[in-house]
């Protein structure tokens, strides 16, 4: 183990060295607050006047003076490569002036980027394409594929705009201060050396994501508990697994590693009682084989990330119902065990997905301050596969809670739901049922999407409510239509923002007229059924908003409740039964 000083300058002016970052560390993660505090701390140090550290650089060396792996560092490293390639792009573009005639934009690039075919910094493998075309070759487009490579290309952009605000003579103080700011290199042997320092660097406070302390964390227990003849080979095994988890999470789009981490220790360590990482040290702590313990526990870990990319990219109905209704973080434990039990058996997952829009659907209707994951607990705790009694269980537990049971949900539907956050999605699922058969609406939307008020609110001081509505001889709502009816669901349905400006206030009949022309929405076009008519004028009277809210609230319930799940298919056949036992 080698430590010395060295300057930026020093530590990349070597025609043959390069550095890697290995593919089980995290992908390139900053973003705009850690660029701007980056290039601002380099503004201040230069006015200030100061040296400038930058920190340590934690090597594990492959050949000597020759090729290394970044073990910690690598996010400051990266930065610090793409920062020099927009520092020599704003400078190209003022190669006439005085202060810039001696200046070698050749031989900066062979320093920091790339010395002939020696390319000086390699990024995780599936970003090296993206990061040698917009900074080592300096290629102006690049159709990203990952997160990663989004933000390499964003912060080349970043940098290049607040650089072009600076005079040249600042641009080339900072350069100066980059290529003499000192950092401590720690060059390490091997996998054994470089668990046992990244772990004293983690208890030193880095700033690290919860994967990657719970990653060091493994690699150090492993070198303690290890077998002499198997510590090289341990580690190596957690720096592989992690490796693979890596490359699943830079696929992510909706959902992100440490949320993951916390879902999985939900189904695995303590259910929805799992709060830190100090639970997991705690349950390993107890275990009698650690070394076997850890291999068990990221190789679950690795499926459940594996899985959960899986769901992400799922076509299922449900589940992509379960994203619209962004379901809350108490739901996804269940899903990691049910890809645990299922594997790829679309119906069973399908069941499960449906069972869960039904209790995130719930749970997010009432939106209770009672903990709906202390009723839940035992019950994630105990799911092994079992459809049949998740769903009883589930069923039982709400009802028994009643918060979130069927009685309170249909007191929920029959209040007043304008505003509730489930509101649009209910109306959606609504249309669906409306519509012609064979005709889903699935890829519809509106611009600007609101909720109408058929009969309108009541109007601002001084306006009248126009004709056809259900008013007394003041032309104004009974104080009990305002309560019950005004902002129920017989009296609400979707629209978009232009046709619901359009019309207003407009008396019923000319609303009516604009809700038959929609090509789009039965739920407009269905107002017609429940309207009444007086000498041929039509009117929205409170009994047209009684029978339409029962017709949606009927759904709703029926939509919405456990029993209209089938399971019957999980029930086996005689024949099946007598050959199974």
């Amino acid at each position: 183990m080698d430590f010395y000083r060295k300057t930026t300058l020093g530590l990349f002016d070597s025609s043959q060295k390069s550095f890697t970052i290995p593919v089980y560390q995290r992908a390139y993660s900053w973003e705009k607050p850690q660029w701007k505090t980056f290039l601002n701390d380099l503004i201040e140090q230069i006015e200030g006047g100061n040296n400038y550290f930058y920190g340590n650089l934690l090597l594990e060396t492959i050949k000597k003076d020759v090729k290394y792996e970044i073990i910690d560092g690598q996010q400051r490293i990266t930065t610090l490569t793409i920062f020099i390639r927009s520092i020599l792009n704003v400078l190209a573009t003022r190669k006439t002036e005085s202060e810039l005639k001696d200046f070698d934009f050749l031989t900066k690039e062979t320093i920091f980027l790339k010395n002939g075919g020696n390319i000086k910094l390699r990024p995780v493998e599936y970003d090296r394409a993206c990061y040698d075309a917009l900074i080592v070759d300096n290629k102006d487009k690049y159709e990203v594929s990952t997160q990663s490579q989004e933000r390499i290309k964003e912060a080349k952009g970043y940098f290049i705009t607040e650089l072009s605000k600076l005079p040249t003579e600042k641009i080339l103080n900072i350069l100066e201060k980059i290529e003499g700011t000192d950092l401590t290199v720690i060059e390490l042997a091997g996998k054994k050396d470089s668990a046992l320092m990244f772990e004293l660097e983690n208890n030193r406070g880095k700033d690290l994501t919860n994967m990657e302390k719970i990653k060091s964390y493994f690699m150090y227990q492993m070198y303690v508990y290890s077998e002499p003849e198997e510590t090289e080979s341990n580690i190596e095994n957690v720096s592989n697994i992690f490796k693979l988890i890596y490359l699943l999470i830079n696929d992510y789009k909706r959902l992100n590693e440490d949320s993951v981490l916390i879902y999985h220790n939900n189904a695995y360590i303590k259910g929805y009682n799992y709060r830190t990482l100090n639970d997991i040290k705690e349950v390993f702590k107890a275990s009698e084989n650690k070394v076997e313990w850890i291999k068990n526990y990221i190789s679950e870990l690795h499926t459940s990330f594996s899985n959960m990319k899986k769901y992400e990219q799922s076509d299922d109905d449900y589940s992509a119902k379960l994203f619209e209704l962004k379901a809350p973080a108490f739901i996804y434990p269940f899903i990691i065990k049910g890809y645990k039990h299922f594997g790829d058996d679309t119906k069973k997952l399908n069941t499960l997905f449906r069972v869960l829009e039904i209790l995130t659907f719930r749970a997010k209707l009432i939106n209770s301050r009672a903990n709906i994951q202390e009723r839940l607990n035992s019950i994630l705790l105990s799911f092994n596969g079992d459809l049949p009694s998740l769903i009883t269980a589930i069923k039982n537990k709400l009802n028994e809670s009643w918060y979130w049971g069927d009685s309170n949900v249909k007191n929920y539907l029959n209040g007043g739901m304008y505003g509730n956050g489930v509101l649009n999605y209910l109306l959606w699922q609504y249309e669906n049922s409306i519509q012609n058969k064979g005709y889903n609406i699935k890829k519809f939307s509106l611009e600007n999407e609101q909720i109408e008020h058929i009969s309108p609110r009541t109007p601002k001081e001084g306006e009248e409510l126009t004709g056809g509505y259900d008013v007394n001889e003041e032309n104004e709502y009974s104080e009990e239509f305002v309560s019950n009816k005004l902002n129920s669901l017989g009296n609400l349905m979707l629209i978009s923002g232009s046709h619901n400006a359009s019309i207003g206030n407009k008396a019923f009949k000319e609303k009516l007229e604009s809700y038959k022309k929609n090509p789009l929405l039965n739920q407009q076009a269905e107002i017609k059924d429940y309207a009444e008519f007086e000498n041929d004028n039509p009117i929205w009277k409170t009994s047209s908003i009684d029978r339409r809210h029962v017709d949606i609230v009927n759904f709703a319930r029926k939509k919405w409740s456990f029993d209209s799940i089938d399971v019957k298919y999980l029930i086996p056949t005689l024949e099946e039964y007598l050959e199974n036992n």
